[in-house]
This record gives structure tokens, C-alpha cells and sequence, in this order.
């Protein structure tokens, strides 16, 4: 029986992550169009919304936590094709916390506009076209930010990676995509990974 790729389990958070945004944003249109003293569809926005930031967060710190320090120590140690990948990885992981932290801030936006629809009973057209507008941005940035892993760093790294260096990376992910992660509030430390080592 062969053993799952993390990678692939990591591409697999990606269609996950995209399928849920796009209910996110049914939602959202949802909500906007509804009468405005309807309040229903606030909290199945809301709900929506909590979750998909709870799971976004968790997918970040596998990434972060579990993937990015491998590269990082293949870089350090010098391997084979080292230096083309660090080049590569150097530029490219700085873009990639920055993709971390504005879809984790836009996902905050939303949840606090969301709240404020909640408190004064429904939307008003300004708060309306804003959640369509933020709802849209981030969908956007989820698609870019996914494709640009699938296609370029993720490739990149399975040609890099030694089998060792495979397994260490499955078993962090293990560990940090638990039941308790997604239910916890745990949110410090996203986009900080790119150029800072191992604590």
C-alpha cells in the first residue's frame, strides 16, 4: 500500500479551501439580497465564515509549521540543487507569508462586518457592497495564492525533498491538522515563517 504524499493532502486543503469560499460568497450574496430585517441569513453567513477562518488557519500552519522549515533545512544543509531552489524559495516565500497574512485579514474583515450587519439588524447597501466586495477580494487571493503552491513550490519541493525529508514533513502535518486545531482559536504566528528560523 503506498503511503499518501503531504503534498497531496495539501492540494486537497486547496480544492477544500476553494470549494467552501465559493459557498462563503452564495452566502454572502445571499445575505445581501435578502430583506433587510432578516437576520437568518447573517448568522449562516457568520457560521460559514468562522469555520472556513478556522480551517484557512489550520492550512496556513501546515504549511508554515510543518512544510516550509523542510525547504528551509535542505537550503541550510546545502543538498543537491540547493542553490537554485533557494534562490527560488527566498523570493518566493516572502510572497507567500504576505498571501498568509491578507487572506487571513480579509477573512477578519469579513467576519467583523458581518457582526456589525448582526448588531443593527440587517445590511444597509454601504456594509452590502463592502462583505461582496471583501468576499470577492478574498476569493481571489485564495484562487492566485493556491495555484501559485500547486503549480511552482509544491512541484518544486517533491523534486527536492529527500524521502526522509518527505516523512518528517507527513508527520508535522499529522500533528498540527488535528480535530483540536480546528476547534481552537489558536490565530498567532501566520505569515511570519519566510524568513525567520526554527525556534
Amino acid at each position: 500500500m503506498s503511503v499518501r504524499s503531504p503534498f497531496e493532502d495539501l492540494r486537497e486543503e486547496h480544492t477544500a479551501l476553494l470549494r467552501e469560499m465559493q459557498d462563503l460568497q452564495s452566502a454572502v450574496r445571499g445575505l445581501v439580497g435578502a430583506d433587510a430585517s432578516s437576520l437568518g441569513g447573517a448568522g449562516v453567513v457568520r457560521d460559514e465564515l468562522e469555520m472556513f477562518r478556522r480551517r484557512l488557519r489550520v492550512h496556513f500552519r501546515r504549511e508554515e509549521e510543518g512544510l516550509f522549515p523542510e525547504a528551509r533545512r535542505m537550503i541550510s544543509e546545502g543538498a543537491k540543487g540547493a542553490d537554485v531552489f533557494g534562490s527560488f524559495f527566498a523570493e518566493e516565500a516572502e510572497d507567500d507569508m504576505s498571501a498568509h497574512a491578507s487572506l487571513a485579514a480579509r477573512t477578519d474583515e469579513m467576519l467583523q462586518l458581518v457582526h456589525q450587519v448582526e448588531a443593527s439588524g440587517g445590511p444597509d447597501e454601504a456594509s452590502a457592497g463592502k462583505l461582496l466586495a471583501l468576499s470577492s477580494l478574498t476569493a481571489g487571493l485564495l484562487q492566485r495564492h493556491a495555484a501559485k503552491e500547486d503549480s511552482l513550490i509544491f512541484p518544486m519541493l517533491e523534486k527536492s525533498l529527500k524521502p526522509e525529508q518527505v516523512d518528517d514533513v507527513r508527520s508535522r502535518l499529522h500533528q498540527i491538522g488535528s480535530e483540536a486545531d480546528l476547534t481552537s482559536a489558536e490565530e498567532s504566528g501566520l505569515g511570519r515563517l519566510g524568513g525567520e528560523s526554527e525556534s
